[in-house]
C-alpha cells in the first residue's frame, strides 16, 4: 500500500480527468442498480410459474347451436369423443383460459359485512377434473368428484358448491397460516363459497394483473354458444392430437373455432411486451459496463501516455514490471471505490425518486453490491491492458526528453 499515498496526490493533482471519470461511475453505477433490479423484476414476471402442464396442453373456442339442452348434449358428446382419442389424455370445458385474457374476477372477502374487501381473484369454471387435465398439484385438502361437478347455463355463485383456490390466494387469506384456509367460507362478492383444496400454483387470465396468482377453482361446467375446451395431449406430437380432436369437432354442421394454439404460444404472446422490456433492460445494462469500460480504458491509456518518461524512471530505478501494473490497478481501483460510494448515495435517491412517482418497490440493499461488483469488475478488466502496457516501458524512456 506504499503507492497509496502517491496515487492520492497524483489524483488531486490531475484533477478534471479523474473527475470526470468518477462523476461517469457514479452515474453509471445509479442507473445501473436500479436498472439491474427492473431487470431481476421482469424476468420473474416473465417466468413465473403457472403451476400448469403448459407443454402438453391446447386450447380453443368453438361454437354451439340449437336449443339449451341440444348444446348441452352437444358439448359433453364432444367431450367424450375427443377423451376416447389416443393422442388425447384429457379434455374439459372452461370458461376461462391461462394468460389468454379471457376471464372473471371477483371480490374476496371473509366476512360478508365487511365493508371493503381483502383482494381480488380470478375464477376458473370448468369439469371436475379441470384441476387434474390442467397439471395442477393439489398440496392440502381434497379436489373435486364427479358428484361436485354441475353444468349449468347460467353460471352462478350463490349455490355453495365448494371452491379450490391458490395457495399465493391462501396466504394472502391467512398470512400467518395459509391451511387456516381449509374448510373456511369465504365470500365471493357476497356469495358464500367453502374451500375444499388449494393447488400450488394457478395462474390468472390475465399476465399483466398485480393478483395474476389470485385464482379460484369451481367444479362447474358452463354451457353457452361459445365454449372454450382445454386439451392435454398424449404422446409427444401436439399436432396429431389437434388434428385429432378437430375432426370430431368439425364433424358438427356450422360450428366454428378460433383460437386454436398451445399453452405456451398463449404464454409467449402474453408476455410478449414484458420479454421486450427485459430486452431493453439487458442491453442498457451490458451497454452501461461496456461504457464505463471504455470510459476506465481511455483514461488509464491517457495517463499512460502522459507518464511515460515518469514509469521509464521508476522502471530505471529498479520497479518491476508487477509493480508498475499494481500501481495502475490500484489507481484505478480508488477512482472505482470513490465512484461507487458516491454513486450509492445518487442510487437511494434516485430510488426514492422511482418509489414516490411510479410506485415502484424499493431496491433491496443486496443490489448495491451487484451493481457495485460490476461497475468494480468492468473497470479493473478495462485497465489491465494499459496497465500491463505501461509495464513494458523501457527504462531507457527516462532518457528521453518530453
Amino acid at each position: 500500500m506504499k503507492d497509496l499515498k502517491p496515487i492520492i496526490k497524483s489524483l488531486i493533482r490531475e484533477k478534471t480527468g479523474p473527475l470526470l471519470l468518477l462523476l461517469q461511475i457514479a452515474v453509471t453505477y445509479t442507473v445501473l442498480v436500479n436498472a439491474v433490479f427492473m431487470l431481476l423484476q421482469k424476468h420473474e414476471e416473465i417466468h413465473v410459474s403457472s403451476g400448469l402442464a403448459e407443454s402438453e396442453l391446447f386450447w380453443f373456442q368453438m361454437s354451439l347451436h340449437g336449443e339449451p339442452e341440444e348444446m348441452k348434449a352437444s358439448l359433453f358428446r364432444d367431450l367424450e369423443a375427443i377423451k376416447s382419442l389416443d393422442t388425447v389424455k384429457n379434455a374439459v370445458t372452461l370458461n376461462s383460459i391461462p394468460f389468454s385474457e379471457w376471464g372473471v374476477g371477483h371480490e374476496i372477502r371473509l366476512d360478508r359485512n365487511a365493508e371493503g374487501f381483502i383482494t381480488k381473484a380470478a375464477f376458473y369454471t370448468g369439469s371436475h377434473d379441470a384441476a387434474e387435465t390442467l397439471g395442477l398439484k393439489l398440496i392440502a385438502g381434497q379436489g373435486f368428484e364427479l358428484s361436485d361437478e354441475r353444468r349449468l347455463f347460467d353460471f352462478g355463485l350463490d349455490t355453495p358448491s365448494g371452491i379450490v383456490i391458490s395457495k399465493a390466494l391462501a396466504e394472502q387469506l391467512y398470512p400467518l397460516d395459509w391451511q387456516q384456509v381449509l374448510g373456511k367460507t369465504v365470500y365471493l362478492n357476497e356469495d358464500a363459497q367453502v374451500v375444499k383444496g388449494v393447488v400450488e400454483h394457478l395462474i390468472g387470465p390475465w399476465s399483466y394483473w398485480e393478483n395474476s396468482n389470485y385464482n379460484v377453482l369451481f367444479s362447474t361446467a358452463t354451457v353457452s354458444s361459445e365454449v372454450f375446451l382445454m386439451i392435454r395431449i398424449q404422446g409427444e406430437s401436439a399436432k396429431q392430437s389437434m388434428q385429432d380432436v378437430m375432426r370430431i369437432v368439425m364433424q358438427e354442421p356450422n360450428r366454428t373455432v378460433d383460437h386454436l394454439e398451445m399453452l405456451t404460444e398463449s404464454r409467449a404472446s402474453a408476455y410478449r411486451s414484458q420479454v421486450a422490456a427485459y430486452s431493453t433492460l439487458k442491453a442498457v445494462v451490458i451497454g452501461l459496463a461496456l461504457i464505463t469500460m471504455l470510459g476506465v480504458f481511455g483514461q488509464a491509456r491517457f495517463a499512460i501516455l502522459k507518464r511515460r518518461k515518469q514509469i521509464g524512471t521508476r522502471r530505471a530505478l529498479g520497479a518491476s514490471r508487477i509493480a508498475i501494473v499494481r500501481y495502475y490497478l490500484l489507481e484505478n481501483a480508488v477512482i472505482n471505490l470513490i465512484g461507487i460510494a458516491l454513486g450509492m448515495v445518487l442510487a437511494i435517491v434516485a430510488n426514492n425518486l422511482l418509489i414516490s412517482h411510479f410506485n415502484l418497490l424499493p431496491v433491496p440493499s443486496i443490489y448495491l453490491f451487484y451493481g457495485s461488483v460490476i461497475i468494480f469488475g468492468a473497470g479493473t478488466l478495462a485497465v489491465v491492458q494499459p496497465a500491463i502496457r505501461a509495464a513494458s516501458i523501457s527504462p531507457s524512456e527516462a532518457t528521453r526528453s518530453v
